[in-house]
């Protein structure tokens, strides 16, 4: 399972101004209301919204991401409530809000798989929902091909390579923590066939932002006539 060492580090690495993006992006289209913050990781936008007054549901399919967003929620405060959960899998909450965040759509390997998370998500919409993802950008995947660091933080010690794989725009993660390896990959598509996706599923994007490495959209269901 993926995130069961760098669960423990992740709450550096969260990008806080796609989180605040994120934000403000649903409170154009909603105060308050009943949000599924799918794969939460850590909980910063789940949190983030729980304090504004929604009704947060997050789900992970990490245990020990879930477990870090539940201790950080009881530091902030705030009631969510938690479930290990694959996005695979059908949804049981009717949501105004549903969430993706952080590249979540790129852990999908297949069209298939895409296709088959934006169907269990479309069930659970309704006529004014929206749901809010993100995915990278294909020029931006291939420029982190090559990418090394190494990363001191909390006595540990971390090194982080990116390798290509043999599938098309898809790269592969190897996150080296203090000598136990963690593989993570990601896969993405061109825009169009995101746009393509979302309206098999019978969704369609009614507005998106544009960042320079990847791109938000934001989707509602289509209505029969």
């Amino acid at each position: 399972m993926i995130y069961n060492k760098l669960a423990m580090y992740y709450d550096q690495f969260i990008d806080h101004s796609l989180i605040e993006l994120y934000y403000k992006l649903i409170k154009k289209y909603f105060n308050s209301g009943v949000v599924l913050d799918l794969g939460c990781g850590t909980g910063p936008l789940a949190i983030k919204l729980a304090k504004s007054g929604f009704y947060v549901t997050a789900t992970d399919i990490s245990e020990e991401m879930l477990e870090r967003a539940f201790n950080n929620s009881l530091n902030e405060n705030v009631k969510i409530n938690f479930f290990i959960h694959d996005i695979l899998e059908p949804h049981n909450i009717d949501s105004d809000i549903i969430v993706m965040s952080s590249d979540v759509i790129n852990y999908l390997d297949s069209d298939f798989k895409v296709l088959k998370a934006f169907k269990h998500i479309e069930e659970i919409m309704n006529a004014n929902s929206i749901l809010i993802f993100d995915f990278l950008k294909v020029s931006y995947l291939k420029n982190l091909i090559g990418y090394h660091e190494e990363i001191e933080l909390d006595n540990s010690k971390l090194v982080w390579d990116v390798e290509i794989t043999t599938n098309k725009n898809q790269i592969k993660h190897i996150v080296n923590i203090n000598d136990c390896i963690e593989v993570h990959t990601q896969t993405t598509f061109p825009e169009e066939s995101y746009i393509k996706l979302l309206s098999n599923a019978k969704l369609f994007v009614i507005d998106k932002v544009v960042l320079e490495d990847r791109m938000i959209f934001i989707c509602q269901k289509k209505q029969s006539n």
